[in-house]
């Protein structure tokens, strides 16, 4: 948590940091994530670098649901701490590279192509036993949902959906004056944020206030500083409840 940094109430859109103990919140605009990239701007503006930029290939967000008590972690929280917690393995060997990946940790590892010369992001299978995709409906032996759950938010650098579904994460757009000409009501943010909280009037000022305040701290630039919303909420769909 120290080296997270933490914005509390975005609606003031002042973007002021705190230094919380623990991350927790009482409404799902507290729990909304903002994450910046940045790169070095003497880098990308140099002669030759203007193709050039930071890409977000892969996010993979992990929701857990339950709690034994108030003060007590949960048996699969527990069990997902000890797989982020485990040393993951280096991509070479006695034998040589191992082209096709290594672990990180207990809970992801890279899958390599070196076809084209790209990495992408996997949870573990000893991860996906404990939180997997789409978890099943529950059973007549079972009534309980699943209490945690792994979802992709971002795959090779897009955002993945359900059928009949939105997705997850979307990229705040550069603060570029022939976009955010005329009703930003209508915006790609305004609507991001109304599948994050429902159509309203506020989810949609909302969206446009705090993008401000983010193009107005980081200056975007759709390059090397850059900047994406994920949904804290978990989709349930109907083949799952």
């Amino acid at each position: 948590l120290t080296r997270l940094r933490i914005i509390q109430d975005i609606a003031s859109t002042s973007l002021d940091a705190v230094q919380p103990q623990q991350i927790d919140s009482a409404s799902i605009e507290a729990g909304l994530l903002t994450l910046v990239i940045k790169g070095n701007a003497s880098y990308f503006n140099q002669g030759g670098t203007s193709l050039y930029s930071l890409e977000l290939e892969d996010v993979v967000t992990i929701h857990l649901m339950e709690s034994d008590g108030e003060n007590d972690d949960s048996p699969k929280e527990v069990q997902v701490r000890r797989l982020l917690s485990l040393a993951g393995n280096d991509n070479g060997d006695s034998a040589g590279l191992d082209t096709d990946g290594y672990k990180l940790n207990g809970a992801f590892r890279f899958s390599v192509d070196t076809a084209n010369d790209r990495a992408y992001l996997d949870p573990t299978p000893e991860l996906l036993a404990w939180c997997p995709f789409n978890p099943p409906r529950p059973s007549a032996d079972s009534m309980e949902l699943e209490t945690c759950v792994t979802r992709r938010d971002v795959r090779y650098r897009g955002y993945p959906k359900r059928a009949g579904g939105v997705s997850s994460a979307m990229e705040i757009r550069p603060d570029d004056a022939s976009y955010w000409t005329g009703d930003r009501s209508g915006s790609d943010e305004a609507v991001f944020m109304s599948t994050v909280l429902g159509a309203s009037d506020y989810a949609k000022t909302l969206a446009v206030d705090f993008a401000e305040a983010i193009h107005g701290r980081y200056r975007l630039n759709g390059r090397y500083t850059r900047a994406y919303w994920i949904n804290p909420g978990y989709e349930w769909t109907p083949t799952q409840t």
